[in-house]
């Protein structure tokens, strides 16, 4: 059980990475043709045409999530089938059902890998074997999924669907709420640096990101504190406060800074093996402050990956502030909480690992 469980969350990454490219693209043009729009009044009809056609390209991500789930645990075989599940997923056929977007494009994407998988092992005449992975896999798995995703798991996952996201927007169009969400979800990107939690959180805002409602480009904003007040706060903690931060850390201190400001939460690593509560601890409550103030004032982002998403958000400047005000908390904590470092020598380093 646990060696499936471990096969389908490495499914659900392959899936992730494949889909990421179509996010960045279509999250970039939107965000650029959107400045273009709002900031310098372009109704050129090329920028229309482009910003129409990445909002299609949006419509891709189910479908791409679904092919490269079910790749992951069918091979190529398994590519076909995903997609067409994926595709149903974002475009119901029935008036019966609604779109499961994300959610239905994983769905399609295990359903796909394990019928596959079982079409595979069947016993067939060898004569026809040649036809088995070209015509015979792909048309019965592709039909099935089809007969699935269309009806019975399109009314359910569906109607699913529809229960999360409505759930999601009572919580971030109420501001007495919206804030919990926020700090939720960059709380979890802080936490682990990049690890599994970080990912559901972000998985989180994949599922969501193409939403008529614009709830996934808040989601997206509220999670940025999250990816990028650790590495920041750390390193400017460490020039701070140096006596409180090793020599390697100090070293390092400024380029953490600056990976943070990219988007890269993974330079926090070694602060926090070596001090994890109080660097942890300071990092989520920074980083869910900035979260809860993103959300609660319904700041919506649709660019990717640190400094480069400001200028994609609704209200940049006020964007800007709530990441401020994560790293200003998250710093002020480390400097007042973490103890006089101790450096370690060589002979009484002890090697350990940490898993994820």
């Amino acid at each position: 059980m646990k060696k499936e469980l471990r096969r389908i969350q490495q499914a659900l990454m392959t899936g992730v990475s494949y889909m990421l490219p179509f996010i960045v693209f279509a999250g970039i043009t939107i965000a650029g043709t959107g400045i273009l729009t709002s900031y310098f009044g372009s109704t050129n009809e090329i920028v229309t045409g482009l910003n129409g056609f990445a909002w299609t390209v949006m419509g891709f991500i189910p479908p791409i999530f679904g092919a490269y789930v079910s790749y992951s645990l069918a091979d190529k075989a398994g590519i076909a089938p995903g997609f067409i599940g994926g595709w149903l997923a974002a475009n119901p056929i029935s008036d019966s059902t609604s779109a499961s977007g994300f959610l239905g494009g994983l769905v399609a994407g295990l359903l796909a890998g394990y019928l596959v998988n079982y079409l595979k092992k069947l016993p067939i005449p060898s004569i026809i074997n040649s036809l088995n992975s070209t015509l015979i896999i792909p048309v019965i798995s592709g039909l099935v999924i089809y007969f699935l995703m269309a009806y019975p798991v399109g009314f359910v996952v569906g109607g699913l669907n529809d229960v999360i996201i409505n759930g999601l927007l009572g919580l971030a169009g109420n501001p007495s709420t919206a804030f919990l969400l926020g700090a939720v979800l960059s709380g979890m990107c802080a936490f682990d640096m990049g690890g599994p939690l970080g990912k559901i959180a972000l998985t989180f805002v994949f599922a969501i990101w193409s939403d008529p409602s614009g709830l996934g480009f808040m989601a997206n904003a509220a999670v940025f504190p999250g990816i990028m007040v650790p590495a920041i706060s750390c390193g400017l903690a460490a020039l701070i406060a140096p006596k409180k931060f090793t020599q390697s850390e100090r070293d390092s201190a400024i380029s953490v800074v600056l990976t943070g400001l990219v988007g890269i939460t993974e330079g926090t690593l070694p602060y926090a093996f070596r001090d994890p509560i109080r660097v942890i601890g300071s990092n989520v409550i920074g980083a869910a402050v900035g979260g809860a103030l993103m959300m609660s004032m319904q700041i919506s982002c649709s660019g990717v990956s640190g400094i480069v998403g400001i200028p994609t958000a609704n209200n940049p400047l006020m964007f800007t502030l709530c990441i401020v005000i994560g790293v200003v908390i998250s710093t002020l904590l480390q400097v007042l909480v973490k103890k006089e470092a101790v450096e370690v020598t060589k002979e009484e380093d002890v090697d350990f690992e940490i898993e994820f």
